[in-house]
């Protein structure tokens, strides 16, 4: 081959070789060019041994590859395999790993045919390149996406403070912070080790008697003999102001081994002083049926031949009424369907009738603890709430029964019902606008906070403002100025969603919109200024979209000026 085909060669490689060389398939023709002169005397020395092209590359391929490589780059470099591995392309990229000073540094092995009318054309060209920091910044940014989602699987939007801690290296990377755990530490976490990092939260952020657990709970010992044999764990303490917290560890692995872990943090004290007087009346329930309490209105035992006998029945005429008629010395499947399409709600008769099915109960009640249900009994002025339990007891004669019990819990539902009715209130409260039913501004803020970790393709966000809300009030009474916002949010709802909608103040909304085309984008906003002109109402409106990754406070900014921009031509119309 002449110098021709060598400038082809050259100008086929890009940057700097590790190695070049070329092949004409047709006579079978091979050159090799080393650019490394380690390489150089490895290959020499090879080929005058071997005389054989082939066993000397994969002397090479042995000598210098990451030993999971080598069997690819040999493949690779086998012209044997190229009439099928060629025949209906023109490149081909292989990544591997390369030894150099004792460490492995990433290649890239670019094979092309050469494109030629003459009888260069069955000449193929293999140069391999470094390319190790491309790779490294890739596997960089691999790693921080994995870690991200890992937290965003893990976590979600459940915990207002969520932080990555690598186990070996103990760096800790939080992904959000709560206003509460930013005013006590600011960046703090960041730069600290994660033993340090929990020791400090543990002194300023723990309630005095949970400080001592709490070292123990955090500690890396600990976390990594919970998530030994487990995904994840929670973990319930009170901050220093009192309040319940709990904590949840996810575990993040990598051949099954914890390698990292993700840490969530948040405030849930009226959810979790439910739930602990919930346990409290649970076992408060298993020591009345265990000691067969006076407090359950019917107790009877079910015996393994589907016979029912009455253990005790309280003083209450009606109760014992029914408990003689349905369940003293019958076959309690009969007996309890006929109990329940005489005495029970409509809406409980197929659950309850299913829920204490004989065969369902022998499978599912314990042999420790408790298998309960709460239905609706039937009255005629209403219902009232009754508990049914079941639980498993040794009889005198050493036969295993069920024991059964029954009781009026209408005033502890009820009084439960009326604290989670007011928790959702409090909830609601905090969380939508009082006059339009759309999310207010704490919300629109912790949205915003989120909006930093989502992924999309695009994003809109639209600011609205009502116009001459101040002249109306004035003139026509403010309940007229609320009709307009009310309107406002009505019609924003309905062309962008309840969960996409925020008011932010007395007549200004915001809204978003994911990857949708500017197309689309419009055509949603001359729908929203369509129907608001129906209602005999003025809006301006403003936009920022970005098909890229963006400051939000700067989309915020381009659209709230536009907005500012249309009122200002609207002001102005009004007073000519």
């Amino acid at each position: 081959m002449n110098h021709n085909i060598d400038d082809e060669i050259i100008r086929s490689c890009f940057g700097d070789c590790l190695f070049l060389f070329y092949s004409n398939v047709n006579n079978n023709i091979k050159s090799i060019r080393m650019m490394d002169e380690e390489l150089k005397l490895v290959w020499d020395k090879s080929f005058s041994r071997t005389e054989d092209w082939f066993k000397s590359v994969c002397e090479v391929i042995d000598a210098y590859v990451h030993p999971e490589d080598r069997e690819v780059v040999k493949y690779l470099l086998n012209f044997d395999n190229y009439s099928r591995l060629m025949r209906t392309r023109r490149n081909y990229t292989l990544y591997y790993r390369f030894k150099k000073d004792d460490e492995y540094i990433y290649e890239k092995l670019y094979v092309t045919k050469l494109k030629s009318d003459d009888d260069y054309s069955g000449v193929l060209v293999f140069a391999s390149t470094n390319v190790d920091d491309e790779i490294k910044r890739h596997l960089k940014e691999a790693e921080e996406k994995k870690q991200y989602y890992s937290v965003s699987y893990a976590l979600g939007r459940e915990y207002s403070s969520i932080y990555y801690v690598d186990m070996e290296s103990g760096k800790v990377t939080p992904y959000n912070l709560s206003q509460r755990i930013e005013g006590l530490f600011g960046d703090r976490f960041s730069k600290l080790e994660y033993e340090n990092a929990a020791g400090e939260y543990v002194e300023k952020a723990v309630f005095a008697k949970d400080k001592e657990m709490m070292r123990k709970v955090l500690s890396k010992k600990f976390i990594l003999s919970q998530l030994t044999s487990q995904d994840h764990f929670t973990w319930v303490y009170r901050n220093n102001e009192g309040a319940y917290c709990e904590m949840k560890c996810v575990r993040v692995s990598e051949d099954n081994e914890p390698v990292a872990v993700v840490m969530g943090f948040a405030v849930k004290d009226a959810e979790i002083r439910i739930e602990m007087e919930e346990k409290a009346q649970t076992d408060f329930q298993l020591s009345l049926l265990d000691g067969l309490s006076r407090d359950y209105e019917m107790v009877w035992l079910l015996r393994s031949d589907r016979r029912m006998r009455l253990f005790r029945v309280s003083d209450n005429p009606e109760v014992q009424r029914v408990a003689l008629q349905y369940y003293d010395s019958v076959d309690f499947d009969l007996g309890f369907t006929s109990f329940v399409e005489r005495y029970v709600v409509e809406e409980d008769k197929k659950r309850l009738k299913e829920f204490a099915r004989y065969d369902n109960l022998v499978q599912n009640v314990p042999q420790e603890g408790m298998y309960s249900t709460i239905f609706k009994r039937a009255l005629p002025e209403g219902f009232v709430y009754i508990q049914l339990c079941f639980t498993r007891a040794v009889g005198p004669d050493g036969e295993e029964n069920i024991v059964c019990a029954a009781r009026d819990v209408d005033a502890l539902i009820r009084e439960e019902n009326e604290r989670r009715e007011q928790y959702k209130n409090a909830i609601k409260e905090r969380d939508l606008d009082g006059l339009t039913g759309i999310r207010n501004r704490f919300c629109y803020e912790n949205y915003l906070k989120a909006l930093e970790r989502m992924n999309f393709d695009s994003l809109s966000i639209i600011y609205i403002d009502a116009d001459f809300l101040h002249e109306l009030n004035n003139t026509e009474g403010h309940d007229a100025g609320d009709e307009l916002i009310r309107t406002v949010a009505k019609e924003a709802v309905n062309v962008w969603g309840i969960d996409n909608s925020f008011r932010i103040g007395g007549d200004e909304f915001v809204v978003f919109d994911y990857d949708m085309d500017r197309k689309k984008i419009m055509g949603r906003l001359d729908t929203f200024r369509r129907k608001m002109s129906e209602h005999k109402y003025s809006v301006s409106v403003g936009y920022g979209h970005t098909d890229k990754k963006m400051n939000l406070q700067e989309l915020i900014t381009i659209a709230e000026k536009m907005m500012y921009e249309e009122k200002k031509k609207h002001h102005e119309g009004r007073t000519r």
